[in-house]
């Protein structure tokens, strides 16, 4: 679709006509209505031998002014800034059929109007409120000017004598064949103003012609579309029929009650699998409550052994206590013991006049403390095992 509209716009170059300078035409619309006030003009200075008054001279420059301003929204000057800007329209109206795409059959065009985008454009060349009025108000103002200069002119005829009255009479024709020139002018610029909007409407009646022509292939038409939808339509009942032909045939309707059978018999099975996988997770949550179960009856056992054996550590520790005790109470009488056995002997021997033999005495201390040093072996373990 992008070469198509590239090489379409490229022949759209190609039947680009001459530029025209719009200064030129600007110069050639405002001529004949300049000639013809530089006319008058002269005629109001004396130059030219016919009477112009300052009021038709006024007046007449005002609707000189008027079209001054009106010559830019002529026909003529519009179809020149048309072609000037042809480039200016070619992307323009690139990316109007880019926006409006719409593809039918395979085949991708703007389903946007060309007339449509030709008239907006055209708005944005001149102003058509301008152009619509304009060769109306200047004949309009040219019948206003001579009213206003015939109220200026128009004397009282107050006179009372034949001389004076017609010397009144004089001046009010005089002033009313000068009122007579400013809708001369009026309706002058009305028919060079006509003329040339006219002309310029031709001419880019046939621009536009030529473009809508060469871009014909980028618009879809309403045959075009009523023909593709046609198309499109009979494509889709000759699939239709096709179907309804497969569809009333014996093999089909073979194969479709071979289908459902066989779709039926894999129902079923799954159907039976999971029945017997419910089965079994209920076998297996049964199981897992029945270990739950066993599991908290072993659990209560095991905490009623803990509880007896905590109570008999207890009773040990309070036993080993108690023969901690007795054994620190035998020890410290076996040393009393001991130490009164010693005294004894000392004092039998110093009784005796005799001094007990040293081995004796040696063996007897050796014994002491073996005795004590096993005494506090046995606390220490009896230290320990509490």
């Amino acid at each position: 679709m992008n070469e198509n509209m590239n090489e379409t716009l490229q022949n759209l170059a190609a039947l680009e006509a001459p530029k025209r300078n719009c200064a030129l035409v600007y110069l050639k619309l405002i001529l004949l209505p300049t000639l013809a006030y530089l006319y008058f003009l002269l005629g109001f200075l004396g130059i030219l031998h016919f009477k112009v008054g300052i009021h038709s001279i006024v007046l007449i420059g005002f609707i000189y002014i008027v079209a001054l301003i009106f010559a830019k929204h002529n026909g003529e000057f519009g179809v020149c800034t048309f072609r000037r800007y042809s480039k200016e329209f070619q992307v323009e109206l690139h990316e109007y059929v880019s926006k409006n795409l719409m593809p039918i059959g395979g085949v991708m065009k703007s389903n946007a109007s060309f007339e449509n985008f030709i008239d907006t454009y055209a708005k944005g060349i001149r102003n058509d409120n301008y152009a619509s009025v304009a060769a109306s108000i200047f004949p309009t103002m040219g019948i206003l000017g001579t009213f206003i200069s015939i109220a200026l002119t128009l004397p009282d005829f107050s006179s009372q004598s034949a001389g004076a009255l017609e010397n009144e009479i004089s001046l009010l024709l005089s002033g009313v064949g000068t009122a007579f020139y400013v809708s001369i002018y009026g309706i002058l610029l009305s028919l060079w103003w006509i003329f040339f909007e006219k002309r310029g409407l031709s001419r880019f009646d046939r621009d536009v012609a030529v473009i809508q022509n060469a871009t014909a292939s980028l618009f879809w038409t309403k045959e075009e579309i009523e023909q593709a939808y046609l198309q499109e339509n009979l494509q889709n009942f000759e699939r239709i029929g096709k179907m309804f032909e497969r569809l009333s045939s014996n093999d089909f309707f073979e194969r479709l009650g071979k289908s459902i059978e066989t779709k039926f018999k894999l129902f079923d099975e799954m159907l039976t699998l999971e029945a017997q996988a419910v089965k079994r997770g209920a076998e297996h949550i049964k199981e897992g409550m029945e270990a739950l179960s066993r599991s908290q009856d072993r659990q209560r056992d095991l905490a009623v052994i803990h509880e007896d054996i905590l109570t008999k550590l207890t009773l040990f520790n309070e036993s080993t206590t108690n023969l901690h005790i007795k054994i620190a109470n035998s020890s410290e009488e076996m040393v009393k013991t001991n130490q009164e056995l010693l005294r004894t002997l000392q004092e039998t021997g110093s009784i005796q006049g005799e001094t007990p033999p040293n081995e004796e005495v040696e063996s007897l201390k050796e014994s002491l403390k073996i005795i004590d040093a096993e005494t506090e072996e046995i606390i220490q373990k009896m230290d320990a095992l509490k």
